[in-house]
């Protein structure tokens, strides 16, 4: 039979006050910590009866970020990179139901591993509710946190806190709460809906929240049935994650409900629902569909690269690697050292498998398994751009070692030297910033040379601002036949979308080869009257490949 549960109206009126939201927008309810706001410190903020005690934490502004609004109002919290930060908010009387907050990551590298608990004793005993990580945050938008705590004591808790010493930066806003019921409920506390996990995920564990319902085989109140995507009933007498196994990548819906001991669901329905996602690997035939591919859909999704990209530098740091096909360039990430394989610049990558993310407007890689050398002392001859060209076309050429000729150092003295993670102007005609962003390099500290040189640099950008660095000290004092280049080759209009015009020192005979992205030759053709007709082409970018006198080069194409 139906078992009914009802509530008892009298109680409606006094459990109705104890809920409420707060969006950590009054100046005048904030307390600076041992620091300033903007350090980060041991804040709090009290509003009537919430409490918000902080370790580590900055009031964050609503400015943008990482493509992203830094709050929804006037302030937010952001919490530190460091295993010590935390946030606890408090409700002294009236208990929580249900709570949710607001979240987003502060950039996509390293991954966020933060903890939610709560505790009903305030704060001897901490229960665990979800985990805010890298499936929940798969890019810098905002997310919103659910949880169930459902009980009506005195100073309950929920506190979110840092699972890792190498954790990224974590912001928050918008906490509300709902009075606790004496309804039966079941709450799916994790995943969050609509969580997106990696290729690599083949298990997942249902957390499960019941309240004011004993759940039991035969001697409770009832028990749980369950089903995934729509198939067979289960039955679960016990409270317990549910523990899938075997996942394979797709779309998932998990349903529970509450049942009574005839398998009868009660009346009124208690049920709840979650949907997450197993992500498969986009294949990408090279760099330059990636990265058409982020414009298109945005970063955070996961990709396996066809092509075998060549090293043109690897650091230490963060186990960075700049790699390059012959379509286009981007930069790894690896921070936890998931490419175990051992790698130089000159080696060419085999079996590329990551996902995609941004750090101050750079796409990088972020790779989810061990890769390969698909061979070794691999040369990367820079193409020829000026800093208009880069400037132009940031995205173009992001990453990519490229050479820029007859460019000077504007501050140039003799006397001055180049520091580390400092901007000098580099100038060939047009103005671009040459960062010096690799402390390693063996140029730091070196006199910045005077006069006009070949510069050969890696394209990099800060938030939309060009920006170029040299690896070492002899690519910033190349000489002028540093790579052999066709000598004046110049390519105009770029873009173009009719007719390409060639034109070089020597005009001798011209043969051009025009590459897609897919690396199919379009069009191979010798040169006339400096012309090239490349009316037929869609639009896209290509390579093409100039031949003369047996000297080589290769460019970008941009057709619009």
């Amino acid at each position: 039979m139906k078992k009914i549960y009802s509530l008892l109206i009298a109680l409606l009126p006094f459990l109705g006050i104890a809920q409420g939201s707060i969006n950590f927008d009054d100046p005048a309810k904030w307390t600076q910590g041992a620091l300033a706001f903007t350090s980060y410190s041991n804040h709090s903020y009290v509003d009537g009866t919430f409490s918000l005690a902080c370790t580590d934490v900055i009031r964050n502004g609503i400015a943008a970020q990482d493509g992203f609004a830094g709050g929804f109002g006037t302030y937010s919290l952001r919490l530190q990179n460091d295993a010590t930060t935390d946030v606890t908010m408090t409700i002294s009387s009236g208990g929580i139901g249900n709570f949710s907050f607001k979240t987003r990551r502060w950039d996509g590298s390293p991954a966020v591993d933060f903890a939610v608990e709560y505790s009903i004793d305030g704060g001897t005993i901490w229960i665990p509710s979800s985990t805010i990580n890298a499936a929940v945050t798969p890019d810098s938008d905002w997310k919103t946190i659910n949880g169930v705590v459902n009980s009506s004591n005195a100073n309950v808790k929920v506190r979110v806190k840092s699972n890792s010493a190498t954790n990224e930066r974590l912001m928050i806003d918008d906490f509300t709460w709902t009075a606790a019921s004496l309804s039966p409920s079941i709450t799916i506390n994790s995943p969050s809906n609509g969580t997106i996990y990696s290729p690599l995920t083949t298990s997942a564990n249902i957390g499960l929240t019941v309240s004011n319902f004993n759940v039991a085989n035969g001697t409770g109140d009832g028990h749980i049935h369950y089903t995934i995507n729509s198939g067979s009933v289960v039955m679960k007498y016990d409270t317990a994650p549910i523990a899938l196994t075997s996942l394979t990548p797709g779309n998932y819906t998990v349903y529970v409900e509450l049942v009574d001991n005839s398998h009868v669901a009660i009346v009124p329905a208690v049920n709840a629902t979650v949907t997450f996602t197993i992500a498969a690997y986009t294949v990408v035939p090279n760099l330059a569909a990636l990265r058409a591919d982020v414009i298109a859909n945005g970063a955070g999704k996961y990709y396996q690269v066809s092509s075998n990209p060549v090293i043109t530098y690897a650091r230490t740091t963060r186990n960075q690697k700049y790699i390059q096909d012959t379509s286009a360039g981007i930069l790894i990430d690896d921070l936890p050292g998931t490419i175990s394989t051992a790698m130089v610049a000159g080696d060419a990558i085999s079996g590329l498998k990551g996902q995609t993310g941004l750090f101050s407007g750079v796409l990088q890689f972020l790779p989810l398994e061990n890769a390969t050398v698909a061979s070794s002392g691999n040369i990367v001859t820079p193409q020829v751009v000026t800093a208009l060209e880069i400037t132009n076309n940031v995205e173009n050429y992001e990453s990519e070692l490229v050479q820029i000729n007859n460019a000077t150092f504007t501050t140039a003295d003799g006397v001055i030297t180049f520091a580390a993670t400092t901007n000098y102007n580099l100038n060939d005609g047009t103005d671009i910033i040459f960062r010096t962003m690799f402390a390693e390099s063996n140029y730091i500290g070196q006199v910045v040379p005077t006069g006009a040189g070949n510069r050969a640099v890696l394209v990099a950008e800060f938030n939309g601002v060009p920006q170029v660095v040299s690896r070492n000290n002899a690519e910033v004092t190349l000489s002028t036949t540093s790579f052999s280049q066709i000598e004046g080759l110049k390519l105009y209009p770029n873009p173009t979308k009719n007719n390409l015009y060639i034109e070089t020192t020597l005009n001798g005979d011209i043969n051009v080869s025009i590459i897609n992205m897919l690396g199919k030759e379009v069009l191979n053709s010798k040169v006339t009257n400096n012309t090239v007709n490349v009316a037929n082409l869609a639009n896209g970018i290509y390579i093409v490949k100039v031949t003369e006198d047996g000297k080589t080069s290769t460019k970008k194409l941009i057709i619009n």
